[in-house]
C-alpha cells in the first residue's frame, strides 16, 4: 500500500495548486497569447547608457566604493523594486547570476498568497510562493521554473549575508547627465567571525525613457564561469 504523503507535503502541493490558478487567472482577461498568464515585465540587461565600476571591500572599514556613470543627457533617478534598494553590492557570482536571471526570465512579484490548506493543526494560511517552491520541490520547478532558477541565487546570497559580503544602496540614487557619481556602501556585519575578502559585483536598475533596466559592473570583469548549486560549473553562455 503506497503510503500517504506527509502533511507539509500535501499543504505545499494544494498550496502550489491553488497559486497556479491564481497566477493563470491573473492575466487572462487581457491575455492574447497563449501562456501569456502572469503580470509581468521584462528588464533588459545590455544597455549601456549607465556604467557601473566597483572596488574590492575595504575590510578594515567595511565599505565597498564605486562610481556610477550616467551616459545621457539627463539627470537620472534610480530607484529599488517595490521600495527595496537602488543598487546591491555583493559577491560577483551573486550579480552575474541576478542578470542571467532576468535575460532569462521576465520579473514577476512574488506576492504572499491567502489559500485555505488542511492538515492537522493548519488553518487558512498565508504562503509565500518562494517557501512553497522550496516544500514542494521539482513541482515548484514545473510550475514555475523562474522559481527553480531562483533557488542558487537565494542559497549564494543568503551565504553572503551572512559572511558581511552583503551592502545596499538608498532606495534611490540621482545621477546628473554625462556625470560619474561615487558611491559607497556599508557591508553588513558578519554573523560570526571576520570578514574575507570576496570578488564584488555591483547591481543597479534604473527607468529610462519609461522602460527599467538591469546596469551591472564587476571588480575583475564577469566571472568566466559560475558554480552550479552541486558544486558542478557553468559556463556562462552555455
Amino acid at each position: 500500500m503506497t503510503a500517504n504523503p506527509k502533511p507539509a507535503c500535501r499543504i505545499a502541493v494544494t498550496a502550489l495548486a491553488a497559486a497556479a490558478a491564481v497566477a493563470a487567472g491573473a492575466g487572462v482577461a487581457s491575455a492574447q497569447i497563449p501562456g501569456e498568464t502572469r503580470v509581468t515585465t521584462v528588464f533588459p540587461v545590455d544597455d549601456h547608457r549607465i556604467q557601473l565600476a566597483v572596488d574590492g571591500p575595504n575590510l578594515s572599514t567595511g565599505t565597498v566604493s564605486g562610481s556610477i556613470q550616467n551616459n545621457t543627457d539627463s539627470n537620472l533617478t534610480c530607484t529599488g523594486l517595490d521600495g527595496g534598494p537602488a543598487g546591491t553590492v555583493t559577491r560577483d557570482t551573486i550579480v552575474a547570476r541576478s542578470v542571467d536571471f532576468h535575460a532569462r526570465f521576465p520579473y514577476s512579484p512574488l506576492a504572499p498568497l491567502r489559500i485555505g490548506a488542511q492538515g492537522p493543526g493548519v488553518s487558512d494560511s498565508e504562503f509565500g510562493l518562494g517557501s512553497l517552491a522550496g516544500a514542494a520541490g521539482s513541482l515548484a520547478g514545473m510550475l514555475w521554473p523562474d522559481l527553480a532558477a531562483l533557488e542558487p541565487i537565494t542559497a549564494e546570497y543568503d551565504q553572503a549575508r551572512l559572511a558581511g559580503q552583503v551592502g545596499k544602496m538608498a532606495t534611490s540614487v540621482t545621477v546628473p547627465a554625462r556625470t560619474s557619481q561615487p558611491f559607497t556602501v556599508n557591508l553588513d556585519r558578519p554573523s560570526a567571525g571576520t570578514r574575507t575578502d570576496f570578488g564584488t559585483g555591483v547591481f543597479l536598475t534604473c527607468v529610462l525613457d519609461g522602460q527599467r533596466y538591469v546596469f551591472h559592473g564587476y571588480e575583475n570583469g564577469r566571472p568566466a564561469d559560475l558554480p552550479e548549486a552541486d558544486g558542478n560549473t557553468r559556463f556562462l553562455g552555455s
